[in-house]
């Protein structure tokens, strides 16, 4: 059996601490966070970054945005790899505070990854892809971006958009329950509802990549039925619309928060 690859996790927020229990059985591991208190009988924490760095030069930093550049100015003396999930922090931005001869890519995972149903957006050094790949493959699905001002993009998509889609999901069971339906049976309704229709359409799409998801909303919506009724509610709600401003102004905090 070959020699497992280091790694150190900067960082154990909730992100970093579902990475670290994915991994841990492949990777040799440390983690340096000096506010994390739990669970260090089972975790192989070191007591600095200097000390982190010296265990290997491949680090993956978890933490939040605005600790990027005092972490990676701590870090400059020499080259090291850098995954970093912080959101806006642009490479241009840390290798500006890192050793001139480091390798960085960006990561933007979301909250799914914790059950290894993540949408990961990505980019940075092309040498670095592999190692990406080996260790968020098993955490989701992974997109390689051609342009890092699309890691932005994705930040407002599948970054926030969970939170998008949690807040749908309540408004379909307040539906069911102004309809009549108890709030359980109605949250139950919905979660699957959501996650059917997510699921029929991948389905569909792997048969055929031109599939459109308005074609298959066509086939739920009959002349004069329920279904074109509902729909014509959300329109003039500005449904549509609402969920487009509602990624596009996310993105627009992401080019913020990396200024």
């Amino acid at each position: 059996m070959s020699e497992k690859k280091k790694l150190a996790i900067i960082g154990l927020g909730n992100m970093g601490k579902s990475i670290f229990h994915f991994i841990q059985h492949e990777f040799k591991i440390v983690v340096y966070d000096p506010f994390y208190t739990l669970e260090k009988d089972r975790i192989d924490f070191v007591g600095s970054l200097k000390e982190a760095t010296e265990f290997t030069n491949t680090i993956l930093l978890c933490v939040k945005p605005d600790q990027i550049t005092p972490t990676l100015t701590e870090c400059a003396s020499k080259p090291i790899n850098v995954l970093s999930i912080a959101a806006g922090i642009t490479i241009e931005k840390m290798q500006l505070v890192s050793h001139k001869e480091t390798k960085i890519v960006r990561l933007m995972p979301n909250l799914p990854l914790v059950i290894g149903e993540a949408a990961i957006g990505y980019y940075g050094d092309k040498s670095l892809h592999t190692l990406v790949e080996e260790i968020f493959s098993r955490m989701g699905k992974l997109v390689l971006l051609s342009n890092e001002k699309l890691m932005n993009a994705v930040t407002g998509l599948s970054g926030s958009g969970p939170a998008f889609v949690f807040s749908f999901i309540q408004a379909l069971a307040e539906g069911g329950v102004k309809s009549g339906l108890p709030y359980k049976d109605a949250l139950e309704l919905a979660i699957q509802t959501v996650k059917g229709a997510s699921e029929f359409l991948e389905s569909e799409l792997s048969h055929n990549a031109n599939t459109h998801p308005m074609q298959l909303r066509n086939k739920v919506t009959s002349p004069g039925g329920t279904t074109i009724f509902g729909l014509e509610q959300l329109e003039k709600g500005n449904f549509h619309a609402s969920v487009m401003n509602a990624v596009y102004t996310a993105n627009l905090r992401a080019f913020e928060l990396g200024k």
